[in-house]
């Protein structure tokens, strides 16, 4: 159902279970985040109901501030996640759970209302909202999928311009 080696793209059909796998997760996360979680979001391919994806679960948590960001590191390692630290650069933390050759979550931690909290929200709700873009992005990953099926960061960044894309229609007509 969920898992994937860190470097791998694989595609799987839209799961049902996927939303109710996040509600599990998001019901831990309020557990060991209390008040700190201003708001968790299932963001990503996952959360479009009909689109493929890699069978990883991505969450948005959005905390009050970049002092929260730091005080959350050590929270999310004792309680077994992998947290990468990119608050000076991006202004966000990236808590993963998995084994590298199975990650499962990738918890994306970032300020309300900053530049990639809203990003993560408008583009979900794009897609959500115009089947049509979604069906082009499902086409786009298909695409690229085989071309990069060990090389996740060259995927990642085959998608860049169609994600820029869609966040600028987003922007425009303010869904």
């Amino acid at each position: 159902m969920l898992g994937l080696h860190k470097d791998k793209v694989e595609l799987v059909a839209y799961c049902k279970d996927w939303p109710q796998a996040f509600l599990q997760e998001k019901t831990l996360l309020q557990e060991i985040l209390g008040e700190d979680a201003l708001s968790i979001e299932h963001v990503g391919s996952t959360s479009i109901p009909g689109l493929s994806a890699k069978p990883i679960l991505d969450i948005a948590v959005a905390v009050k501030d970049e002092k929260t960001l730091e005080k959350l590191i050590p929270v999310f390692q004792q309680n077994g996640y992998d947290v990468l630290d990119s608050i000076e650069k991006c202004g966000e933390i990236l808590a993963r759970k998995g084994m590298p050759n199975c990650r499962t979550h990738y918890i994306h931690v970032e300020v309300l209302n900053s530049t990639y909290w809203n990003n993560h929200i408008l583009f979900r709700d794009y897609l959500l909202k115009y089947p049509k873009f979604a069906q082009q992005y499902e086409n786009l990953k298909r695409s690229i999928a085989d071309q990069y099926k060990n090389e996740r960061k060259k995927y990642t960044a085959e998608k860049n311009a169609f994600i820029q894309h869609v966040l600028n229609l987003a922007k425009s007509t303010k869904i």
